[in-house]
């Protein structure tokens, strides 16, 4: 357990979202995506609207060198959260995409065709995309560190680092997987080569401290809303002789020093990369975030987030049909798994029924989550509000929908020609009369064990457009009847498809036309607790179905 010096639940009360009525029950497991913002920080926003709104920089009344002083204040916070030298290694930028970006255009105009850049297979997309752009661009050559299943051996770095190597840009932890690459080994096999290192470290300043001299990094990425901070800004750090040799990404207003009709003097650093009027409260959000971690026992609030993680993975490697990704060795707070028998995003919608908040999809690290043999998985992200309550009733909620997701084997995948499914024995009245979600849930997921397995029909012409998890639709039309089959990985789907069918499988034109499925629907109560895409996906089932009855077409 962790050590009582440090209470999560006393972290917890600082933060205003957990204490509106709506909330106060809430269990936040999504902040690899995005933490709350403790009071100071929204305080220090709306101060600033309220009290000192102005434009920085060449103005001299006072609001504007107000605005001025609380910016370079913000830079020199930044500076000391990383240990740069100065301020002038600091510039602002939107976030880590952002400042990706920055690093793509400004260091990739310099290269030569044949130039290499080093990447790895668990990079956040905003740290693969940029890269693959230049190297489009510029004739520039992508090349990965050796991976198993997608999880690379940083270890075997110096395979692909040759004298072509002019970039390595690699994560200090997996937003995926919350994997940590040893950084000082990769310094190591870095070290005395003409080459510029950049890390992004999205994911790394929540729960670590960083210090860029000691990483000996070049370049260093950050978001200030992954650690407690305002959307909206982001920090990059740079080598002051190298970003003063660096040409600005982007031109505009507050990066120039003089402008000409032909050409333009660019200001000294670090402004020359600042085109534009900055997010001024969101900068001054930033400071405020960056005091609150300062008086925060960082080592602690670490020691809590990874017992927790150790027990979660723990827990989970000990439950059947469930496949866990995530490793808790060297682990930056994230549980990464996929149900067997289930789709992730079924789980997920469970666990929102509960009030508890996860992330389901490839993470923007889609080449990672495929290499993984999955299409998606369940992200549960610890932070330092998160509580060993919270954990317990995930584990909870994980359980019990495993319990009402089990295969009852009774129906058995179809081969040859297409068969519909028999939904005679589902009552509607019985799925109308469930008091609550979670009971109604419950009777859908009974529902969807009427709906067979029916790989003859898993085909592009038969896909459904419009459904979260894919969904396939097959019509015939018989003696002025109308008769379909559906399938798909979504015990969710699968449950709205037969919700769907029973109403008009073995009907006539007529009568499918003369029912009001929509209303239906919503006086279920489906509409409203049912993600937006989910209650799309049932609108793309029935339209698809209605498509077929009004042009007879069939399969």
């Amino acid at each position: 357990m962790t050590s009582s010096k440090y209470s999560p639940e006393s972290f917890r009360s600082q933060f205003p979202l957990f204490e509106q009525r709506e909330n106060r029950d809430l269990i936040y497991l999504d902040n690899a995506a995005t933490t709350q913002r403790p009071a100071p920080v929204i305080d220090a926003i709306v101060d600033f609207y309220r009290h000192s709104n102005a434009n920085t920089h060449r103005s001299s009344h006072r609001l504007a060198r107000r605005a001025t002083e609380m910016v370079e204040q913000t830079r020199q916070q930044a500076a000391s959260f990383l240990n740069a030298r100065s301020g002038r290694e600091i510039v602002f930028c939107r976030g880590a995409t952002e400042a990706l970006n920055l690093l793509a255009n400004s260091l990739c105009c310099g290269l030569r065709a044949g130039d290499e850049i080093v990447l790895s297979t668990i990079e956040h997309h905003a740290n693969l995309v940029p890269w693959q752009m230049m190297a489009a661009r510029y004739g520039l050559k992508l090349r990965y560190v050796p991976h198993t299943a997608g999880v690379p051996q940083f270890d075997r770095l110096g395979e692909v680092l040759g004298e072509r190597t002019r970039i390595v840009s690699l994560t200090g932890g997996s937003n995926a997987l919350g994997l940590r690459p040893d950084l000082a080994s990769i310094a190591s096999q870095l070290r005395d080569r003409e080459l510029h290192w950049i890390v992004d470290g999205s994911q790394l300043a929540a729960h670590e401290r960083v210090d860029v001299q000691a990483l000996g990094c070049d370049f260093f990425v950050c978001s200030a809303h992954k650690f407690y901070g305002p959307t909206g800004v982001g920090l990059l750090y740079g080598r002051e002789n190298l970003m003063a040799a660096m040409p600005p990404w982007q031109g505009g207003g507050e990066m120039i020093a003089e402008v000409g009709l032909y050409q333009s003097q660019y200001a000294d650093l670090p402004h020359k990369f600042e085109a534009g009027t900055s997010p001024l409260g969101s900068l001054a959000g930033l400071g405020a975030a960056l005091a609150f971690l300062q008086q925060q026992d960082r080592e602690a609030m670490a020691a809590h987030e990874q017992a927790m993680l150790q027990w979660l993975h723990r827990e989970l490697a000990q439950l059947p049909h469930l496949r866990l990704l995530s490793q808790p060795q060297h682990n930056l707070g994230i549980v990464a798994f996929a149900p067997v028998d289930a789709a992730p995003a079924d789980l997920s919608l469970w666990l929102d029924g509960r009030d508890i908040a996860v992330r389901v999809g490839h993470h923007c690290a889609q080449p990672l989550i495929r290499a993984s043999g999955e299409g998606a998985t369940v992200r549960a992200s610890v932070a330092g509000y998160t509580t060993w309550r919270d954990c317990e009733a995930f584990l909870d909620a994980v359980r019990e929908f495993q319990r009402i997701s089990e295969p009852q084997g009774s129906v058995k995948a179809t081969q040859g020609e297409w068969q519909g499914d028999d939904l005679s024995a589902l009552r509607l009245e019985r799925l109308a009369s469930q008091r609550s979600w979670q009971d109604r849930y419950r009777e859908l997921m009974r529902w969807s064990k009427s709906i067979a397995a029916k790989p003859i029909i898993r085909t592009p012409r038969n896909l459904v457009r419009g459904c979260e998890s894919e969904a396939w639709l097959v019509h015939r039309e018989q003696g002025g009847k109308h008769y379909f089959a559906v399938d798909s990985d979504s015990r969710v789907v699968k449950g709205l498809a037969a919700l769907l069918l029973s109403q008009i499988d073995g009907r006539s034109g007529g009568e499918i036309e003369s029912l009001d499925l929509e209303k239906l629907f919503a006086d279920l109560g489906l509409r409203q607790h049912l993600s937006q895409s989910r209650s799309n996906g049932f609108y793309a089932l029935l339209a698809q179905a209605l498509h077929f009855v009004h042009h007879g077409k069939s399969e």
